[in-house]
């Protein structure tokens, strides 16, 4: 904490930002501070270092940090959505180095955070937002200097290599990582069989999970694009369904396809992409501290239903009992 703290006050110098006060907020892909300055306008200083072990150097890079402000600014200037809002240091740049650790800095957004979203109106208000999200990504001009991650086939591949790796070393059980394989390798081909378009594939947020969303009365408001990159918009929804019970998912797309329409077989995909969130998400959860706590009987309970339903062609998306329950 004490040296985060140092590398903060530090990053501070950087910025024409008057410090009131500095509070550790938390860390998981980044140490979060919370900033005040003297008129009582707040900011989220962003220290690019992990807890999680297998959390990629990747993601540190100062090109593709630099090319993840870039969209959130564009995102600023396209939409009414409120957002972090990325703020230039003293030298015009959206990177801070100190300590040879980067430093970001974005305005602090308001709102109320939710561990589950158990209401019509949240799930359609979250609906709205990202059917706006996509409506912008879908007519923006991708700088040629930009550089942000792919989520394709590769990165459910890369899961279920580390999945099979863990299963061997007798922290998963086995049967629990069969049906995820064998699901994984189905996701892996619905991915290659589609083809990129304008309208199904661009820069997505890519964790639009309730963590990373605020409410501000009946809006809903999205947070750390930290994970943003190139991918099917639909993959951006499969995200968020995971923490959306059967009941409100309609109601969200339909609020959705106001403001971005849906192919034909949506029903389909979307209960794909729902198992490639999931698989994609164990890249980041399997190098976690306290995974081996928890995650066993989050696979577990995955398994034995969504993942079971998919595998055996019976849907799952608006009825059953979600995995959390």
């Amino acid at each position: 904490m004490e040296s985060t703290l140092s590398i903060a006050k530090e990053a501070l110098h950087h910025y024409s930002i008057p410090c009131k006060s500095i509070d550790f907020i938390g860390q998981s892909a980044n140490v979060i501070y919370k900033i005040t300055d003297v008129d009582n306008n707040e900011y989220s200083l962003r220290l690019h270092t992990s807890k999680s072990e297998t959390f990629e150097r990747y993601w540190t890079e100062q090109d593709v940090l630099r090319s993840e402000m870039v969209w959130l600014h564009s995102l600023v200037l396209d939409t009414d959505l409120a957002l972090p809002s990325p703020v230039k240091n003293t030298q015009g740049d959206f990177i801070t180095k100190v300590n040879n650790i980067s430093c970001t800095m974005v305005r602090w957004v308001e709102g109320e955070q939710k561990s589950f979203i158990t209401t019509l109106e949240d799930a359609q208000s979250i609906g709205e937002m990202i059917g706006k999200l996509h409506k912008q990504a879908s007519r923006w001009k991708t700088p040629s200097s930009f550089e942000r991650p792919v989520f394709d086939a590769s990165r459910i591949s890369q899961a279920l290599e580390k999945l099979t790796e863990q299963s061997q070393a007798g922290l998963l059980d086995v049967d629990d990582t069969a049906l995820l394989q064998n699901a994984g390798q189905q996701v892996m081909k619905m991915m290659n069989s589609i083809e990129r378009t304008c309208s199904n594939w661009g820069m997505i947020h890519a964790d639009l999970i309730p963590s990373n969303i605020v409410f501000h009365g009946k809006e809903a408001r999205p947070i750390d694009f930290g994970a943003c990159g190139f991918g099917f918009y639909l993959f951006d929804l499969g995200w968020t369904f995971s923490y959306i019970h059967p009941a409100l998912r309609d109601p969200l797309l339909q609020s959705y396809s106001t403001y971005y329409a849906l192919p034909d077989n949506y029903i389909e995909l979307l209960e794909g992409w729902f198992i490639a969130g999931q698989l994609e998400t164990m890249n980041f959860w399997l190098g976690l501290p306290d995974s081996r706590e928890w995650l066993p009987d989050h696979i577990r309970k995955l398994a034995s239903r969504e993942i079971t339903a998919y595998l055996q062609k019976e849907s799952f998306f608006f009825n059953g009992t979600p995995y959390w329950e």
